[in-house]
C-alpha cells in the first residue's frame, strides 16, 4: 500500500447500482449511455457502508464541464482533496473479486481512514483509495 496525494477535488457525478454487488455493471452501463461513450472520459467507483450495514455502489464519472451531471439528472459527488491510501491493481478484470478483497484489507489495517472507498479506472487497471483522516491540530 502507498499514501497517494490527491491535490485538487475532482468533480463526479454518478448513478447508484440497484444491488450490491450483482448489479455494479448495469449501474456503468447506465452512465456510459447517459454520457454517449467512454472516450475521454476518467471512471470511479465509490462504495460505503449505511448505518444498517448495507453497502452503496456508485458508478461515476469526471465532470467534463461544470454541471454536466445535474444537466443530466445525476448524484453529484465530490472527490475530496488529500491524502488517500492505495493499492492499484493490475489487469483487475482478471479477477474482479480482487478489489473488495483489497478494500477489505486496507480498511481493517487502518483504523483512521474515511469512507466512502474509491475505485479509480486507469485503463486496464484500478487504483483502489480510502482516504486518511486528516491530522488533528
Amino acid at each position: 500500500m502507498e499514501v497517494y496525494t490527491l491535490e485538487n477535488d475532482l468533480e463526479l457525478f454518478c448513478v447508484t447500482a440497484r444491488s450490491f454487488p450483482h448489479e455494479i455493471k448495469e449501474a456503468f452501463d447506465r452512465l456510459v449511455r447517459l454520457i454517449g461513450g467512454t472516450d475521454g472520459r476518467t471512471f470511479f467507483g465509490i462504495s460505503y457502508q449505511t448505518d444498517r450495514g448495507e453497502i452503496i455502489y456508485k458508478a461515476a464519472v469526471q465532470e467534463l464541464q461544470p454541471g454536466e451531471g445535474e444537466e443530466l439528472g445525476c448524484e453529484s459527488f465530490r472527490l475530496e482533496k488529500g491524502d488517500y491510501i492505495t493499492e492499484t491493481l493490475i489487469n483487475w478484470m482478471e479477477d474482479p473479486r480482487s478489489i473488495g478483497t483489497t478494500f477489505m484489507k486496507m480498511v481493517d489495517s487502518l483504523p483512521e481512514t474515511i469512507f466512502p472507498c474509491v475505485e479509480w479506472y486507469k485503463g486496464d487497471d484500478v487504483m483502489c483509495m480510502v482516504r486518511l483522516e486528516p491530522a488533528k491540530k
